[in-house]
């Protein structure tokens, strides 16, 4: 369960380095994401978690994300709330919003899709 975490978030750290410099999202009203994407969770983790001690974390096999990744992958995202993961579970498909903070990409949104 812990090498999972490690290579999930491995993943993560790599993709967000991997991505191109020249990708500008449209800066919307603050709190509205700035990209959006598409996938299932993998896992849903409330604080204190092994990838974060404060913060909640979702992982997320995503598909690519236009304007940030090209590539689909399975990455970990802090989650702007607990409250997001209400009524969601692994497995679920979603849809969610991003937007970039200083320390992280930030899910701002997530809203479950049909299977």
């Amino acid at each position: 369960m812990r090498r999972l975490a490690r290579e999930c978030l491995a993943l993560g750290l790599a993709a967000l380095a991997a991505a191109p410099a020249a990708a500008q999202p449209a800066r919307p009203g603050a709190g509205a994401p700035e990209w959006r994407g598409r996938g299932v969770i993998l896992k849903l983790l409330p604080p204190p978690s092994e990838l974060h001690a404060t913060r909640p974390v979702i992982v997320i096999q995503h598909e690519p994300i236009a304007g940030l990744m090209d590539e689909a992958m399975a990455m970990p995202f802090i989650a702007a709330s607990t409250a997001l993961f209400a009524g969601l579970h692994a497995g679920d498909h979603v849809a969610f919003g991003l937007r970039e903070t200083p320390d992280a990409l930030l899910v701002v949104s997530i809203d479950r899709l049909p299977p």
